[in-house]
């Protein structure tokens, strides 16, 4: 059985609607997105009965819910639904705890209903073409980190108490960033800088070793390189994601054939290690993007429960490890670092061999 996501509910008023749940119910050409979202919830168990309420007034925290749900199932792991905490209890066919939390916008931020065409076409720019590459890096870093060590805490201070909750069972946090209007064009890169201290210089196109950065518009210094000791020991690895969205949505349902009549072009940006280094997709039923796309795990080389790579063995997310100061990517398909979700009729003035140009020129 599927959750009725879609359904009114009395005691949610209109105006406190989410302006991305509205676009998804109110736009009838949606048909194949709105199918794709509802089946992800295919036996998901809404344990505290408010989680459509909250899909419909905050969005993202429940969106990125049933995406995992979706994943973990696609990687054929059993979820235990008795207990109200972890997120997602996974008994079979190995054991992993897993908490799901999103990054959001700071306070007084720009606001995600703010996206217009130019955060759109930002998509198409590539760190070393963003002006604003450094700060709007700081920023993913202050905002995902502040995501994780709020999960980090959490565990230590409520799952020891938690007798269904054993020690040596893996526990890996779940990261979907939304932290910023254009959150979409972070790649993995401020994770590679909190996780490892690894922080990504684009005019060099390499990385700068770091141990700290300064918050934007403070002088406040923020701890980065957070896997680089044994002080997150409890945390066996980081999945991530700055891709997890409506373009998702719109590509699946591009390579599924599902909707009825489909309006927008999807073209993924894709990271390969061999030149040219960024290979463009554009998704059609022939070219088709899958479900874990766009994911990423990042292991914890000091963890006291390391978590195996081949218990995402089934799926497309991919690794990255840090061992022994050894930076390590792999994975069955290249990742997906940028989407660009936009409507056909604005496409047509764009050209695959420009956007290729700019990317590895």
């Amino acid at each position: 059985m599927t959750l009725d996501l879609f359904k009114k509910l009395d005691d949610v008023d209109e105006n406190a609607l989410h302006p991305k749940y509205k676009f998804l119910q109110d736009n009838s050409l949606l048909d194949g997105e709105r199918e794709i979202l509802t089946n992800w919830t295919e036996g998901f168990v809404d344990r505290d009965n408010k989680i459509i309420k909250e899909f419909q007034t905050t969005f993202h925290s429940s969106f990125w819910e049933f995406y995992l749900y979706k994943v973990f199932k696609e990687a054929g792991f059993n979820i235990d639904f008795t207990y109200d905490r972890p997120d997602f209890m996974i008994i079979s066919p190995l054991e992993i705890n897993i908490e799901a939390v999103v990054s959001n916008i700071k306070q007084g931020g720009v606001a995600d209903e703010s996206r217009n065409l130019d955060n759109i076409l930002s998509m198409l720019e590539p760190p070393h073409l963003q002006e604003n590459y450094r700060e709007f890096l700081d920023e993913a870093i202050v905002r995902n980190s502040s995501a994780i060590l709020s999960k980090s805490k959490k565990y230590l201070s409520n799952y020891s108490n938690c007798g269904w909750i054993k020690s040596e069972t893996p526990f890996i946090i779940a990261l979907s960033s939304y932290g910023q209007i254009d959150y979409g064009r972070e790649y993995y890169y401020p994770l590679l800088a909190l996780l490892y201290g690894l922080y990504f210089n684009p005019s060099k196109k390499d990385f700068d070793v770091v141990t700290e950065i300064i918050k934007p518009n403070t002088t406040s210094p923020i701890p980065v390189g957070i896997f680089n000791d044994k002080s997150l020991e409890h945390i066996s690895a980081i999945i991530f994601s700055c891709t997890t969205t409506l373009g998702k949505l719109t590509s699946l349902s591009i390579s599924q054939s599902l909707s009825t009549l489909q309006l927008n072009t999807v073209i993924n940006i894709r990271q390969d290690y061999e030149a040219p280094i960024y290979k463009i997709q554009m998704v059609s039923p022939d070219n088709q993007e899958e479900l874990s796309d766009g994911l990423f795990i990042f292991h914890n080389p000091f963890a006291k429960n390391k978590i195996s790579k081949d218990a995402f063995g089934t799926t497309n997310i991919f690794q990255v490890t840090f061992d022994d100061r050894n930076l390590v990517f792999e994975g069955e398909n290249l990742p997906i670092v940028s989407r660009f979700n936009i409507p056909q009729m604005m496409f047509n003035n764009l050209i695959i061999h420009d956007i290729n140009k700019k990317f590895n020129g």
